[in-house]
């Protein structure tokens, strides 16, 4: 699909939630990465959901242990209970009949580098394209292995292309992507999207 880019602005702003993906099983990392120290001693998940938090109050997090979390995440987001443990794009195909709102910024548990200012201006952007039904149904950075699924912006308007991708049996989040018009965001730095894999990738951050 091609990718668009709209100008126009909007006359009211859409409402926002945020989804947080802490399903994985870390085997590369050989610990529970959500629950990794940042060098400031705050928990990685944790600090990901105080930098959601900076953008919305609707936050969610989806996972298969929320009572792994519970006790050690200080700001009490929403727990979804990931009951297919299928990948990232089947937990985030979960939450969304928990969402109300129009678009959902969606990120994974993994990324130490995120700055709440970026996504904050990231936001505004989106919120001021003008939205028909012929608009962008999300909004991603465009990396060297293709877009970047799991920072970015979708509207609600992607749910039945979601759920009709995953009923083909296809779990594949650059597939789906594919077939989705996109807004190409530019102004994220690609250390931003850095995410953590392996005990080397945790200490390139620790540095």
């Amino acid at each position: 699909m091609p990718v668009l880019n709209a100008s126009e602005p909007e006359v009211s702003s859409p409402q926002l939630a945020c989804v947080i993906l802490a399903g994985g099983r870390s085997r590369r990392m050989g610990q529970d990465k959500a629950l990794l120290s940042l060098p400031d001693g705050q928990l990685l998940l944790n600090r990901t959901v105080e930098v959601a938090r900076s953008i919305t109050p609707n936050i969610f997090v989806v996972t298969p242990w929320p009572e792994r979390y519970q006790s050690v995440i200080t700001s009490a987001p929403q727990w979804i209970k990931d009951t297919q443990e299928s990948g990232p794009l089947t937990g985030f195909s979960q939450a969304w009949p928990q969402i109300q709102a129009d678009w959902c910024l969606l990120l994974a548990c993994d990324l130490p580098n995120l700055d709440a200012q970026i996504l904050q201006q990231w936001w505004a952007w989106v919120a001021a394209q003008k939205q028909t039904a012929a608009s962008p149904m999300a909004s991603l950075v465009k990396g060297s292995k293709g877009w970047e699924p799991l920072c970015g912006y979708y509207h609600r308007r992607c749910v039945p292309s979601l759920n009709q991708h995953l009923a083909s049996g296809d779990l594949a989040f650059q597939s789906w992507l594919s077939t989705l018009a996109i807004a190409a965001y530019s102004a994220v730095p690609s250390a931003m999207l850095f995410n953590c894999n392996t005990p080397a990738d945790w200490n390139r951050v620790r540095l």
